[in-house]
């Protein structure tokens, strides 16, 4: 835990200021256990940081806003001082669109903001943005009732599969 409300706010706002982009720092703080989840309730993160929010009850948090809608969340790590948990926030859609999309999960990082948003930089923030590209597909698709223009990097064959995947055999006589 870090010794006062002022340095964990100091902190998310020292990560915010080095991650890629444009990011700010909104500290909250809670004085009843129940305000805890007005945010966290948003965590994209069925791992560490949701059994962290789920069996303690936490001081504070911290919400980092940043490009293209990109939100993260920050608390303290329970019974790690001087470390941290920073987990995506889901954007606000319809929870139908994140059908088949994977948790882009958070991470823990050292108390050292340079370090922390190095990691950050390096292991969140692109499993984020492809979990999120994923969301607004699935919210195109949704709202055109077409299929979004298929953005797929695997080579495919001729009849559409990606290559290297066998086609499905059936039964003769079927």
């Amino acid at each position: 835990m870090t010794n006062s409300p002022t340095d964990f706010g100091a902190f998310a706002a020292a990560l915010a200021a080095r991650l890629p982009g444009t990011w700010t720092s909104h500290y909250h703080q809670h004085t009843v256990y129940t305000q805890q989840f007005a945010l966290s309730n948003q965590v994209w993160d069925l791992g560490h940081v949701h059994w962290a929010i789920s069996e303690f009850v936490l001081r504070h948090d911290a919400e980092l806003n940043g490009p293209h809608g990109q939100r993260l969340y920050v608390i303290e790590r329970p019974l790690k001082p001087g470390q941290f948990l920073v987990a995506p926030l889901q954007p606000s859609t319809t929870i139908s669109y994140f059908d088949d999309v994977d948790e882009p999960n958070g991470i823990a990082v050292p108390g050292d903001p340079p370090r922390a948003a190095a990691a950050v930089t390096r292991r969140l923030l692109p499993r984020y943005q492809l979990a999120l590209t994923a969301v607004r597909s699935n919210n195109a698709t949704a709202r055109t009732r077409h299929p979004a223009s298929d953005t797929r990097t695997t080579p495919t064959v001729a009849d559409g599969r990606p290559a290297g995947i066998a086609p499905r055999h059936t039964p003769a006589g079927r």
